[in-house]
């Protein structure tokens, strides 16, 4: 059951690499083919072509196919030109011809065994040159600039990926590989120094270097293996050291030195691609694919391919290029990939969050409604307990007093008439609850007046209070009522009083100054605290201040009348605009 999933894995990935090398050979096959001239130049190449320079009418030209650096062309009867690398130059005729024999001789070191020398036509030989220009140097300098510029990106933007070791090996080895063709094409002319074959070739083994820890990094970073990569460099790098302190030229060490780190960072590659069929995803797979391309271009180059007539476009060079836009494409692939996982994401995130919303606003409702039930219960029992402690304490003593027959007809009507004002007072508390609180003391007036009347007793109302007025919740209210019908009473049993004023103020620090005044006969409040029947009196209206959250104060003497000035804060109330 586990062999035939790893097996498709192998053939995923060998399609993969077979692909990515079909490619790069097919693209390398198609340029080189375009870049062949028309023809052939077999006809201008010296010796042959000498006897076709005499008739030719047009600018005469000499140009050298392969050229290393410059070299001194002699052909008799024409004045000896020097010719340069992938540069056509105009040939111009001799007063005198020394010799019969042509030649071409490279300044500093021998001419390469490709070395092709032509002459003819000028246009002939400048097209030729420019080709060989563009495929020998422009080329070379695209590589340099692309891989400097890429490798110095990933470098760069190394914070915006947490320092990834993959990005950063990666963009080492584009940055080393630009170096390495910049050496290899343009280093032995800028830079004619003994030390630069050991400068040339060191950077290609830290190439190779770095190519193989960036084969770790996909494959899933391992340290001894990366260690290992490391030590075969410095050994490498100890052979090249040796052999130029020994005097011996790299040319008999560098072909074998290549062929042995090529052969070893391509075991690699396949060893890290069995490590990686068993759980490695496609896109790494692909990677690796790409890394391989540039191994066998390198490879092709050493060993594959054969001496050129003319100057042919290296694979080596052709495949930095290539394998960039290979990265590109597969980090638009990654990142169309990312889109839609992205996109999957959002959408199940906001589906989430629908279905969370969804709960939340059933959660909300049902809060809502049990703190609807809960409110409701709540002043259903503050009702119940008003009403027991209210008019159900007044019926229970008077019913009890009715029994024993304490009481006469008179107190009967009175305990009575309490009762109803309390259960006015509660209807009116609930009616007028959160209502301005000047407006609520006008119907309390309105109420009283009729009663207080019939008792021959006067009642005005008279409020300074702004306007709107604040308002007081129906439990404030309520003791309020209660307060001022106890003051009342009081004022009808004991003072007899023939005038009763009802006032609101507004006082300090948006406190409400309610005043209960009479014209009755008075007492000494000091004298009447403690004393007996207090407690269903001033100490009732001490308790209804209490539970309002205020300050009572009593004023009164012996024939000067009673005042009550209560103090309400606003801060605990609501306003009402």
């Amino acid at each position: 059951m586990t062999i035939m999933p790893r097996l498709t894995g192998w053939r995923r990935a060998l399609a993969i690499i077979l692909g990515a090398q079909l490619l790069f050979w097919c693209a390398y096959t198609l340029i080189i083919a375009g870049f062949q001239p028309v023809g052939t130049l077999e006809e201008y190449r010296l010796p042959a072509a000498r006897a076709l320079l005499a008739s030719e009418p047009a600018e005469v030209g000499a140009y050298a196919a392969g050229l290393s650096g410059p070299a001194m062309l002699r052909i008799p009867g024409w004045q000896p030109v020097v010719l340069r690398p992938a540069q056509a130059s105009l040939l111009s005729r001799a007063e005198t011809s020394a010799g019969n024999e042509w030649s071409l001789t490279c300044r500093g070191n021998p001419c390469p065994e490709a070395a092709t020398a032509y002459a003819g036509p000028f246009d002939r030989m400048d097209e030729t040159a420019g080709r060989e220009k563009f495929q020998r140097f422009d080329m070379v300098w695209l590589v340099v600039v692309t891989e400097l510029m890429m490798g110095a990106a990933l470098l760069v933007l190394l914070p915006v990926n947490g320092f990834s070791r993959l990005q950063c090996i990666t963009g080492l080895l584009l940055i080393s590989v630009g170096i390495d063709a910049w050496l290899t094409t343009f280093g032995a002319e800028s830079l004619p120094y003994v030390w630069f074959p050991l400068l040339r070739y060191g950077v290609e083994y830290l190439m190779l270097t770095l190519a193989a820890l960036a084969v770790n990094a996909f494959a899933d970073w391992r340290s001894r293996e990366a260690w290992a990569a490391c030590g075969c460099f410095g050994v490498a790098f100890a052979i090249l050291l040796g052999t130029m302190a020994a005097g011996v030229g790299f040319a008999t060490i560098v072909p074998w030195l290549d062929a042995v780190a090529l052969t070893l960072l391509l075991g690699y590659g396949v060893l890290a691609l069995l490590r990686m069929g068993r759980t490695a995803p496609g896109p790494a797979i692909r990677v690796l694919a790409i890394l391989l391309v540039a191994l066998a271009s390198i490879g092709f180059d050493l060993f594959l391919l054969p001496p050129p007539n003319g100057f042919a476009l290296q694979a080596s060079v052709l495949a930095p290029p290539l394998t960039m836009f290979g990265i590109l494409f597969e980090i638009a692939l990654q990142g169309h990939r990312l889109n839609q996982e992205a996109e999957e994401a959002r959408s199940d995130l906001e589906r989430q969050v629908l279905e969370q919303d969804a709960s939340l606003l059933r959660s909300s409702r049902l809060l809502r409604h049990q703190e609807r039930l809960l409110a409701i219960d709540a002043e259903r029992q503050r009702l119940l307990r008003d009403m027991h402690d209210g008019v159900g304490g007044v019926l229970t003593h008077l019913l009890l007093d009715v029994r024993e027959n304490r009481l006469t007809s008179r107190e009967i009507e009175q305990g009575l008439q309490s009762s109803v004002d309390d259960l006015r007072n509660m209807a009116s508390a609930i009616d007028a609850g959160n209502e301005p609180i000047d407006e609520a003391l006008a119907m309390f007036q309105e109420r009283m007046a009729g009663r207080l009347a019939r008792s021959g007793i006067t009642l005005d109302y008279r409020c300074t209070l702004p306007t709107p007025a604040p308002s007081l919740d129906v439990r404030r209210l309520l003791s309020l009522y209660r307060l001022l019908q106890e003051g009342i009473a009081n004022s009808l049993r004991h003072a007899s009083a023939t005038r009763i004023e009802l006032a609101m103020n507004p006082g300090d620090d948006g406190v409400i100054l309610v005043i209960l005044s009479d014209d009755g006969m008075g007492f000494e409040p000091e004298r009447a605290s403690g004393a007996a029947g207090e407690g269903r009196g001033l100490a009732n209206i001490r308790r209804r201040a209490d539970q309002m959250g205020g300050r009572i104060a009593i004023e009164s003497a012996p024939g000067r009348g009673t005042q009550l000035t209560l103090a309400i804060p606003t801060h605990a109330a609501g306003r009402k605009a």
